[in-house]
């Protein structure tokens, strides 16, 4: 099963994975790890390094960022050159993204979940209006 890693400002990814075990039940090999105000940003580097280390089950590991070019995301980047777990980062961080990587996990490989996921968040934006005007064509 690959992991699933949420990198975050404050505690979005842990409203995020909460609201995702609503839906689903109980997840699991899933982390959040938040960047508060303050934080050290050298040893939350680390600290990710290490979780996508400990995450990974030999499958890797999918680690989603709320926001590109962001301190949660360069802390994925600056891991790249620390260790050799297989992972993909994708930022843009939505609710369609992740119920797609946490059901879609255990049948694609990383390269697919990637894809399956970025997709997800693509087809998850939709204005309320033009949605209920098409329904009615």
């Amino acid at each position: 099963m690959i992991a699933v890693l949420l990198l975050t400002h404050e505690d979005f990814g842990k409203a995020m994975l909460k609201s995702a075990e609503l839906v689903l039940g109980t997840v699991e090999k899933a982390k959040t790890m938040g960047l508060h105000r303050g934080d050290d940003i050298g040893g939350f580097c680390s600290d990710v390094g290490a979780a996508i280390n400990e995450l990974n089950q030999g499958e890797g590991v999918l680690v989603f960022a709320d926001l590109f070019g962001a301190s949660p995301y360069n802390a994925a980047a600056i891991a790249s050159s620390k260790i050799s777990v297989p992972y993909k980062c994708i930022t843009g961080l939505s609710f369609p993204m992740l119920l797609e990587a946490l059901t879609m996990r255990s049948s694609c490989n990383l390269a697919e979940l990637t894809k399956h996921c970025m997709e997800a968040g693509k087809n998850g934006i939709k204005e309320l209006f033009e949605e209920l005007s098409s329904t009615k064509a």
